[in-house]
């Protein structure tokens, strides 16, 4: 029950934002992905695709608010981002989200502790559109589950790569015109 109602009472503070709002737009995304990308009905049946993409915003996410603040801050709401998560899903999705950081931040996952996000200070300086097109790569590799991408994947991954980033921004702002950005 403390953990549970730990998290609850995190639900306002950014970390609890930032996670809700990125597992409201992945579902958005794929509602329209399905759509626009039928090549998406071709890849193998996946419960995760949800979880993934919403690590790929929380990560986009992180690491424009560690630009913003130019790291002020950072641990404490890359803590409240990990403790957002119900105790039952947390563990699923740290991982995708540690390896995603892991995957752009060119270093081993083993390092890390089970509740940590690693700090993005050293992309700072990375052009939004290599972020972006890394972000895609890395969703479509894992939901695609193939090491070579075809033409049709790589579409996908740019959208997908768009979709975090946009998503993320928005978060951003959404938290900056609420002074949480700052918290």
């Amino acid at each position: 029950m403390s953990e549970q109602g730990h998290r609850l009472n995190k639900k306002d503070t950014p970390g609890g934002i930032i996670t809700a709002r990125a597992f409201k737009y992945a579902g958005s995304f794929y509602d329209f992905a399905d759509e626009k990308f039928p090549e998406l009905k071709g890849y193998p049946p996946d419960n995760a695709r949800a979880t993934l993409l919403q690590a790929a915003i929380i990560v986009s996410t992180l690491i424009l608010m560690e630009r913003r603040s130019r790291g002020a801050g950072s641990n404490d709401l890359h803590n409240g981002v990990a403790l957002a998560f119900a105790p039952s899903v947390r563990d699923r999705h740290l991982a995708a989200i540690q390896d995603l950081s892991c995957s752009l931040l060119q270093r081993d996952r083993g390092g890390l502790k089970p509740v940590e996000i690693p700090s993005f200070s050293t992309l700072a300086d990375a052009p939004d559109a290599k972020l972006m097109s890394s972000i895609g790569l890395w969703l479509t590799h894992a939901i695609a589950k193939k090491k070579q991408l075809e033409p049709a994947d790589l579409k996908i991954a740019a959208a997908a790569g768009r979709s975090a980033w946009t998503s993320a921004a928005m978060i951003v702002r959404m938290l900056g015109a609420r002074g949480g950005a700052e918290r």
